[in-house]
C-alpha cells in the first residue's frame, strides 16, 4: 500500500511539473516566400489529413476592389496551401496554418521538429514560421548545438549549458511577441536546430537539470554566454548597454593545470632532415615509393640538361610543358640560382606535393603513452612513437626538443601512421593555462589589407584611414572604445561595433599597423584571443572546468557572480 501511495505521489508531482512547464514559440524563419512541411505520419491542416503541406503567400484583391483600376490598398496577401493529392486550400487574409506532430516529427527542409508548426503572413508580405513546444523539449534541440557533445562531451559542462539556456529562454519569453513568437532560432538568441540534432549526453544534461534556473535576488538572470573568452570574461557594461552585478569580469580558471611531461629518443635540429627521416626517404626511388608513384630509380646524371626531365617525368608524369626546367622552377622544386643538394631537392618534392599528409588537432589529454587529440571535431586516441621528432612552434620557427611538457589545449600539427604519431609540431600553451585553452580559437591572428580596412570603415565616412587608437580596455583587456581616425574626421567606436566592422572573432585583441615610408597605412595585423562577445559563461571554459572536476553548479557560479540556483518547476 505504501509503495502504491509513493507511486501516486510521484505521478502527481510529475503531472504538476508538466503543467507548470511553459511553452515557447521559436521563430524559425521570419521572411519565407514558401515553406513546405512534411512528416512520415499524417497530420492535419484545416481538418484535412496529409503528409505534406506547401504554403505560399499570394496576392489577392480586397472585397469590392474594381477589376481594372487597382490601388495598393486593394491588394492583400493570403495563404495558399497545397496538400497531398493536389488538394489546394485558399485561406482568408489573416489566417494562420497550425500543424501538430502526430506519431512523427514535422520536417522543414532537412530539419525535424517536435511540437507544432505555425505559419502566418507578416507585415513584410512574407511568411513567418514558428515552432511551438514545451521549454524542456526545446532545450533538447539547443544544448547540443550550443556546446557540441561530440567534441566537448563533459556532462557537467553540458548541464551548466542546459541551465544557462533554460534561464535565458525563461527570461526572454515574449521578447519578439510583436512578431508572433518568443525568441529566434539563431545565435542572436540561442542556436536551435530541432529534434534531428538531439544527442543522448546532451539530452541527459537537460533531463538531469529539469526546471533548474539561475537567479539573482530572486529573479531570473540574463544568462548570457560566449564560446571562448580568451582567459577572462568581460563586464557586461563594457560590451552591452547594461550593468548587472552577476555579469562581471572573472578569470576563466578552475585549477592551475599540471604540466604533462613528454620525451622523445631522437631530435633533428634540421627540420628537413626530420621530415625525410620519418618519411624514410634518402633517394629518388624511396621518394617515388613514399608518394605512391612508379619506382624508376634515380637520374642517370645530375647534369642540368638531364635532371629536370627526370624529375618532371617521375614526379609530375601527367604534366605537359614546353620546358621541364621552367616548370619545376616555377613549382619551387628547382632553384633559379643554380643546383641544390639532393637532400633539399627530395624535401622540396615531398613538401610541394603535400605528400607528408599533416593533420591538425587540439591536445585533450596525455598520459605518457597515449595522447587524445580533437581532430575534425572528434576526440581520437593516438600512441606517440618513442622516437617521434617533436618541435615547438614559436612564430615561424620550429625548435627541436627532446623533452618538455604540455598542459592540454595545445594546437598540434602531426603526421600519423595508423594510430601512431610519428612526428609533431606544437604551439606552447603555458602562456594561457585558462580553462578555455581547449578551444582552437583561444588564440588567433588575422591580417587586414588597406583595401579591406577601407571597406570595413567606409560606413564611418571618415575618408582615408590614417590611424587607430585604443581609448580604453576592460578588465579582460578587451577593447571597450577605440578611436578610428581618417583624413576627414575621427569616430569613437565601441567593442561590438568594431568587432563587426573588422569581421573578427572577438574584441580581445591588440594590433600592429603597417605603414610605408610616407606613413600611409598598408595593413593591420590583429593578435587576438577568444570567440564571441566575452560576457557571461565561457562555454569552452565550462568544458575545461568540467575536465578538471568542476560540477555544473560550480561552473555556473564561477561565471555568474552571486547567483543562486532555483527549481522553477
Amino acid at each position: 500500500m505504501r509503495k502504491l501511495l509513493i507511486a501516486v505521489l510521484l505521478l502527481l508531482i510529475t503531472d504538476a511539473r508538466a503543467q507548470n512547464e511553459p511553452m515557447v514559440r521559436i521563430g524559425l524563419n521570419q521572411n519565407a516566400a514558401t515553406v513546405t512541411i512534411r512528416s512520415a505520419a499524417a497530420f492535419s491542416v484545416q481538418q484535412q489529413r496529409t503528409r505534406s503541406a506547401t504554403i505560399t503567400a499570394v496576392l489577392s484583391l480586397g472585397p469590392g476592389a474594381p477589376a481594372a483600376t487597382l490601388k495598393k490598398a486593394d491588394l492583400r496577401y493570403r495563404m495558399v496551401v497545397e496538400l497531398d493529392g493536389g488538394v489546394v486550400l485558399a485561406l482568408p487574409p489573416g489566417a494562420k496554418v497550425r500543424m501538430a506532430a502526430s506519431g512523427a516529427p514535422l520536417a522543414i527542409e532537412n530539419r525535424s521538429y517536435r511540437g507544432a508548426i505555425e505559419v502566418f503572413a507578416n507585415g513584410r508580405n512574407t511568411l513567418t514560421v514558428v515552432n511551438e513546444l514545451p521549454v524542456e523539449e526545446y532545450l533538447l534541440g539547443v544544448v547540443p548545438n550550443e556546446l557540441n557533445p561530440t567534441t566537448f562531451g563533459q556532462i557537467e559542462a553540458l548541464k551548466a549549458q542546459a541551465v544557462a539556456a533554460r534561464t535565458y529562454v525563461q527570461r526572454h519569453l515574449g521578447q519578439s511577441k510583436n512578431e508572433g513568437y518568443d525568441i529566434c532560432a539563431t545565435d542572436a538568441c540561442q542556436v536551435y536546430f530541432g529534434a534531428g540534432t538531439e544527442e543522448p549526453t546532451a539530452t541527459r544534461a537537460v533531463l538531469d537539470t529539469r526546471g533548474l534556473v539561475a537567479t539573482f535576488d530572486g529573479r531570473l538572470i540574463d544568462a548570457m554566454y560566449t564560446s571562448t573568452c580568451g582567459g577572462r570574461t568581460e563586464n557586461a557594461e563594457n560590451i552591452f548597454d547594461m550593468k548587472v552585478p552577476y555579469l562581471v569580469s572573472t578569470s576563466c580558471e578552475y585549477k592551475h593545470p599540471e604540466p604533462l611531461a613528454f620525451a622523445t629518443s631522437r631530435a633533428f635540429p634540421d627540420w628537413k632532415k626530420a621530415v625525410l627521416a620519418v618519411a624514410g626517404v634518402s633517394t629518388f626511388a624511396e621518394a617515388q615509393r613514399f608518394m605512391g608513384l612508379r619506382v624508376t630509380g634515380g637520374p642517370s646524371s645530375a647534369d642540368p640538361a638531364i635532371l629536370p626531365a627526370f624529375i618532371r617525368q617521375s614526379f609530375y608524369p601527367t604534366v605537359i610543358t614546353a620546358s621541364d626546367e621552367a616548370f619545376l622552377t616555377e613549382q619551387g622544386i628547382l632553384s633559379p640560382t643554380g643546383a641544390i643538394p639532393t637532400e633539399d631537392l627530395l624535401f622540396r618534392l615531398i613538401d610541394k606535393k603535400a605528400a607528408f599528409e599533416w593533420q591538425q588537432g587540439v591536445l585533450e589529454s596525455w598520459d605518457g603513452q597515449t595522447m587524445t587529440l580533437v581532430v575534425n571535431g572528434r576526440p581520437k586516441a593516438f600512441a606517440l612513437a618513442a622516437d617521434a621528432p617533436i618541435y615547438r612552434r614559436v612564430g615561424d620557427e620550429r625548435l627541436a626538443t627532446r623533452q618538455g611538457a604540455w598542459v592540454g589545449g595545445e594546437l598540434i600539427d602531426f603526421r600519423a601512421e595508423s594510430d601512431t604519431v610519428r612526428m609533431l609540431v606544437y604551439r606552447i600553451n603555458f602562456a594561457n593555462p585558462a580553462a578555455d585553452r581547449f578551444s582552437r580559437l583561444a588564440m588567433w591572428q588575422v591580417h587586414r589589407t588597406r583595401q579591406e580596412l577601407d571597406a570595413a570603415f567606409r560606413a564611418l565616412n571618415l575618408g582615408e584611414l590614417t590611424d587607430m587608437q585604443v581609448i580604453d580596455r576592460g578588465p579582460s583587456e578587451r577593447l571597450v572604445t577605440t578611436e578610428i581616425i581618417g583624413s576627414s574626421g575621427r569616430r569613437t567606436v565601441r567593442a561590438l561595433r568594431l568587432r563587426t566592422l573588422l569581421g573578427v572573432r572577438d574584441s580581445l585583441f591588440s594590433f600592429d599597423i603597417e605603414r610605408n615610408a610616407a606613413g600611409a597605412i598598408l595593413g593591420v595585423t590583429l593578435y587576438g584571443r577568444g570567440w564571441g562577445h566575452g560576457v557571461g559563461m565561457c562555454q569552452l571554459g565550462a568544458y575545461g572546468m568540467a575536465m578538471e572536476g568542476a560540477t555544473f553548479d560550480e561552473i555556473l557560479k564561477k561565471y555568474y557572480n552571486g547567483i543562486e540556483l532555483k527549481q522553477l518547476y
